[in-house]
This record gives C-alpha cells, structure tokens and sequence, in this order.
C-alpha cells in the first residue's frame, strides 16, 4: 500500500484532472454534435486518457524516487556530490537542452531551403546537432565551476523553499523555467507563434498537477482513503479502456470531437489505435480504426484498387468501376458562334479565404458588387502547387500529369496555350516559385518575374510591383511594342504577398501582433493594387473589351479547426476561395450555385467563343453568367494530397449545401449543411439521411482518385497495392 500510495494514488488523481479537463472544456464550447452523446464523449475520453497518463505518472513518480535513492546510496558509499554542484549540472543540462532545441530547429529550416533531398536536410540537421554537443562539452567545466559559485551564493540568501540546491527549490526553479520557456518560446523564436502550443501546456498543467497530488497524499495521514479512491478510478479507465476498443468508432462525430477538440486526448488515441490494428497493415480494426477486414493486411482505406475484380481492397463500399468516374460529366457542344476578341486579365491570388476577403478586400468586394459573383467557388487543391495547375488546365489535382518538379508539364493543355494559339498574346507575371518557372509558363510569349526581388515566400511586399509591371505591359500592348503583335491580350498576374510568414507592411497597420492580424492587413494592402490595377485598364479606355477573373488558390487556416497554414484539410477556410468575373456587356449578378476552379477555363473560352480541349473535365457556366438562371447542381471535388512537403491525405465532395470529408487513411468522414453550419463545426455524417448518398459517391471518386494516383505522374504517393509500384 505504501508505494501504490507513493506513485500510483497521485499518478491516478493528475490523470483524472486531466481527464474532466479535456472532457468539460469540449463539452463547454458547445459547438460539436456528439453521437451517443455527452456522456458516450466523457466515457471516450476516460478510455483514451485515464490510463495511459495514470501509468506515465506513475513511472515518472517511480523514477523519480529511484533517483533520489539512487543519490542517498551514492552519499552513503562515499563522499555526497555537493548540491550546488549538482544543481550546476543540471541548469547547465537544460541550457545546452535549449540551445540543441533551438539551434537544430534554425539548422533545419536552412537546409530544408538550402536542399531538396530529404537525406541532405537530415545530414545537414545532424551536423549542427554534432557541432553544438561538441561546443557544449569544451565550455562545461568553466561554465559548470561558474555556475557552482553562483548558486552557493545564492544558496546562502534564499528561503529553502526557493533554495535552488535542494531538492525542493530546484524542482521550483526548473517548474518555473519551463513554465517561462513555453510562454517566451514564441517571442523568442517567431516561428513558433504558428505552432499550437497549448498541447504541451496542458500536459505541463498535468506535471504539475502530479507533483501536487504526490505531495497532498504524502502531507495527509489519511492517504490511504485517496489511494482507494484512486484505485477505483483506475479500474474505471481499465473499463473504459475495455469500452472505446470496441465502439470508438460507432460514431464518426464522436471521433472528430476527439480527434479536432480535444487538446492531448485525441493525439493519445492515434497512439492507442496501433493496439487494435489485428494485421499489421497500420489501419487498426478496433479503437479509432477503419479497417473494414482487420485480417486482410492487403484490405485496408487507402490502397489501390483493382478495377472490376469483385474485390473492394479499400473499404469504400464498392469495386473500382471504370465507366463509373463521377467527374465523367456531359460536354456541351461547342460554341458555335464568332470569336469574341477580348481582352483577358486573370489575377490569381495566392492564400485568400472567401470569408476574410468580404471583411478585408473593399475594392474586391466592389468589384464583386458590379460583375459575376460566385459567391461558392472551390479550389480544388489545399496548397498552390496543385490548385493552380488544377484551374489552368480544366482537372483535379490527381489527375494532373506532373514533372519532377511537380510542374505540368507538355502533355496537358493550359489555359495560356489555348488562348496563345487563338491569337491571343500571353503573358505572365509572377514570382519566380519553381512551379511558375517551368510549366506554368507554358502557352506564354512573355513571363516576368522581377515581383521576385519583392516578395519569395513573404521577404517584403510585392504587389505594388506587380501592378506597376502589369500596367506598363498593357501600355506596350497599346503602343504596338509587344512580339507578336496582335489585336488581343491575355494578362496572367499572381499576386503572392497574402502568403505566409506574414510581414508587416508600412501604411497597413495590423490590428494586432498575431498572425492572422498581420494576413488581414496584407489583403488591405494586396487589395489597393488588385484595385489600382483595375482603375489602370479603366482609365485606359480598355475596361469595356477586356473579361477579368479574379480568384485565389487556397485560403489559409488560424486554428479554425487546429489546423495552422494550408496542405493540412479540406475546411471552407481552406477550399472555399472569392471568384469575380468581370464580363463586358454582362449586367452584376450573383450566383449561389457552388462551381470548382476546373469550371473557370470552359467558361472563360465559352464566353469568347472558343471550343473547350479535349482533355479538359470541367462544364462551362457561361449560359448561366449569360442569363442569370442558375445551372444545375453538380458535385464539386477537393482534395489534398500527401507528398514529401504535407502528410494529410483528403477529398471531400460539395453538392448543394452538403459537403462531405473523407480523411482517408483513418477512414473518417465529416458531413456538414453548410447553410446551418458555415462554420462546420457539427458533424452529421451519423445522423444525416443524405449521408449514405454522399458517402457511396464519394466512394466512386475516391476509387478513381487513388487509380489516378497509381499512375504515379502528379508527384503525390502512389497509393500501396498499384501496378506500378510492384
């Protein structure tokens, strides 16, 4: 009894804090639909949460006291280590700690700039951690010996409580430091601002709350009425345990809650999941899983499947059916009328979310006002590298055909060469990211990339520049300066500032220090020149001949989900994206029908006149932009794809008001009415009579997704189980 009343009773009582932590601030916010309920959500918690911290507190407790044993043995064996000698060593190991920590992390961030083989980046990573042990080692005896003077002078002027050469005042000290180093972390380092620390304050509150336990127990005669309460809790997480491995997974919003709103209990349950994965195959049966046959390692959600086989090898409820591709749409006939000799400016604008764009861009919301509004335009990718090939040639990020620099490259046709071989001169302006450097520049007579000086991943603002350079382009169009001289011109502009790391632009304040105050003061100022750039053409004479479209390749996410950046999900901050056109002679109108960005080329050629590609997938909508009356509803796609620089591996489906997630390898969905729920937080995939529509087609998309993937050309992994890859 005494040593369960030594490490395990307060090992027991921090866990269960902890626990009704996780489990009330969940429940206080109010804002997830919980299948089964509160008190199925609590019992979860409990299961994931309650043993796994009762048994690291008790092994922390444990060796905790073999340490202090350890050093009584050693005292009584010999002469004791004088204490502010010890205390020297271990000030000294949290510096050098911090200093590997900190000097580590810069090492990687440059030589994952500075190379693009994951092997040289490790290399690199591992020579700075090499280099600063070496450093420390030479400087630990003069700086230690330092240290020892200084802590026995300070020894002398303390209370013992605060003594930092007992065993009491260092664990004050180093609760204190650490305490002090998570706040400051941010401050000193500015990049961990983005990175969500409240995780680990939490399990510091746990740390705490174990010492506090451990010394309530110990500092009362009736601890043994703790400990049995304490054992009883215990057996209540065994139970609990013994629940979640069986029915976890019964409810797909219960999961999300744990998974999205907790802080540790849901990063614990990923760990448990592993324990009920029954074939090794690393998609677990049992807890979270979503293995549909947890004895097949060759069946599990993700892998290739072989079409028409009779064989569903990745769970989404059917065999891969060739002729049943959702994105195989009806074409429209071909424009049977004259070329319409506009002229065309696309500006696309790097990381803008539709909902912060009303709030921060007037000048887009003014244009939107007096042109064509989609008001529900997705992109169909979660980072630029595939959203923007994506728009420019009519598809769905996997079924791009990509170089090595995940580029496309000449066997797709791009909206710029489409319209080159119609007449039109071509142009781009943009920063010179790889990906516009290569084949995104196809189809183009000219590509400037002098916005490069400005702004390359957010050194300093750019669109100021771009606008300049655009206008002075469209002045040598008039004058007759440009090669090949023609009738007509198509202007690509990507204005890249809005892109992290956020920086501080002089005349547009932030309204805070915060990343996402300083992401709204860049739009404010991207939105003046987006707006200098259309008085530019106006003031030209050449508004009332020239279609514009103004869209964005993805947004960004501020923890609206806990999610920091973009790559990482599908939520509407992160796919839902403006969309204006301006089209000449085409009163304001708004169009409330959701359309994707493989829906803007047709349209545009539509309006001009010009026949869509063959390759091409997406419908036009220029009818609808023509008469107002809105276009039938079609599912519109997204994903997101894991490659070398993000891990999540996502597609979701928007039809009407519904929009359905699928993470892939957990097997998770997430079902959302956007009209009751924009912010998507209550997840009705359990309870939504239009859930198992949506999921089976889903399923025939994902199907095709993962065989378009086994070709092995976008640059994403190739799903486990293709041709290919044998």
């Amino acid at each position: 009894m005494r040593h369960w009343t030594r490490f395990a009773a307060p090992a027991a009582l921090a866990a269960l804090a902890i626990v009704l932590f996780e489990i009330v601030r969940t429940l206080a916010a109010g804002d997830t639909a919980l299948g089964g309920g509160g008190a199925a959500f609590a019992l979860a918690v409990v299961g994931v949460l309650g043993l796994p911290l009762w048994g690291a507190g008790a092994l922390i407790l444990g060796v905790g006291d073999a340490a202090r044993a350890g050093w009584r043995w050693g005292r009584e064996g010999g002469p004791a280590p004088e204490p502010a000698r010890v205390a020297a060593w271990v000030v000294f190991g949290l510096v050098v700690a911090a200093i590997l920590l900190f000097g580590v992390q810069g090492a990687t961030v440059k030589f994952v700039k500075a190379f693009r083989k994951p092997i040289y980046q490790g290399l690199g990573a591992g020579l700075a951690a090499v280099l600063l042990l070496g450093f420390s080692a030479l400087i630990a005896g003069p700086v230690v010996a330092l240290l020892t003077r200084a802590l026995r002078a300070v020894s002398r002027r303390l209370p013992r409580a605060l003594d930092p050469t007992s065993a009491r005042g260092a664990a004050a000290w180093a609760g204190g430091l650490i305490v002090i180093g998570v706040v400051l972390a941010p401050v000193i380092r500015k990049e961990l601002a983005t990175v969500d620390l409240r995780p680990l304050r939490l399990l510091l509150a746990w740390l705490a709350a174990l010492v506090a336990a451990r010394w309530w127990i110990a500092a009362r005669p009736r601890g043994a009425v703790a400990a049995g309460a304490a054992l009883a809790g215990v057996l209540a997480a065994v139970g609990a345990v013994a629940w979640a491995r069986g029915h976890l997974g019964d409810s797909q919003s219960r999961l999300l809650a744990l998974d999205r709103d907790t802080l540790i209990a849901g990063r614990i349950s990923g760990l448990l999941a592993r324990l009920g994965d029954g074939d090794g195959d690393g998609v677990p049966g049992s807890f979270a899983g979503g293995d549909c046959d947890d004895a097949n390692p060759a069946i599990r959600p993700g892998v290739y499947d072989a079409p028409e086989d009779g064989v569903d090898q990745n769970c989404t409820g059917a065999d891969l059916r060739r002729a049943d591709d959702p994105l195989h749409l009806p074409r429209p006939p071909a424009p049977a009328g004259p070329v319409v000799p506009w002229n065309v400016v696309f500006l696309t604008v790097d990381t803008v979310r539709a909902d912060i764009a009303l709030e921060e861009m007037p000048r887009l919301r003014a244009l939107a006002e007096e042109s064509v509004d989609f008001t529900q335009a997705y992109a169909h990718g979660a980072s630029t590298y595939w959203s923007i090939p994506a728009l420019m040639t009519s598809t769905v990020p996997s079924r791009l055909d990509m170089g090595r620099d995940q580029t496309p490259v000449a066997a797709m046709t791009l909206l710029a060469e489409v319209l080159r071989d119609k007449g039109w001169h071509t142009a781009l302006f943009a920063n010179v990211t790889i990906f516009f450097i290569r084949g995104l520049r196809q189809g183009t007579h000219t590509a400037d990339y002098s916005t490069s000086d400005f702004t390359v991943h957010g050194a300093k603002p750019g669109s100021a520049h771009l606008t300049d350079g655009m206008l002075r382009h469209v002045d040598a169009f008039r004058a007759g300066q440009l090669v090949p001289k023609t009738d007509r011109f198509f202007l690509w502009g990507h204005y890249y500032d809005p892109h992290d790391p956020y920086f501080e632009v002089e005349g547009f304040p932030a309204d805070g220090s915060s990343d996402e105050a300083r992401y709204r003061a860049i739009l404010r100022y991207t939105d003046v020149h987006l707006g200098r750039l259309i008085d530019g053409l106006k003031e030209r004479g050449l508004w009332d001949s020239t279609l514009l479209v103004i869209t964005a390749d993805h947004g960004d996410e501020f923890l609206d989900h806990g999610h920091r950046f973009h790559g990482h999900s599908l939520y509407e901050e992160m796919v839902h994206v403006p969309l204006v056109m301006h089209v000449p002679g085409v009163a304001a109108r708004r169009i409330d029908v959701p359309i994707g960005h493989m829906e803007v080329g047709p349209t545009l050629l539509d309006l001009l006149g010009l026949p869509t590609p063959r390759t091409w997938i997406g419908r036009s909508r220029a009818d609808e932009i023509r008469t107002g009356t809105p276009a039938s509803v079609a599912p519109v796609f997204f994903e997101a794809l894991p490659d070398s620089n993000y891990r999540a591996h996502q597609v979701g489906v928007r039809v009407g008001p519904l929009k359905l997630i699928q993470r892939i390898r957990e097997n998770y969905f997430e079902l959302y009415d956007l009209q009751a729920d924009p912010l998507e937080r209550r997840n009705l995939f359990d309870e939504h009579p239009e859930a198992p529509a949506l999921q089976a087609l889903l399923g025939r998309y994902l199907d095709h997704h993962l065989a378009a993937l086994a070709r092995g050309k976008t640059g994403a992994e190739v799903p486990p189980g293709s041709p290919q890859g044998k």
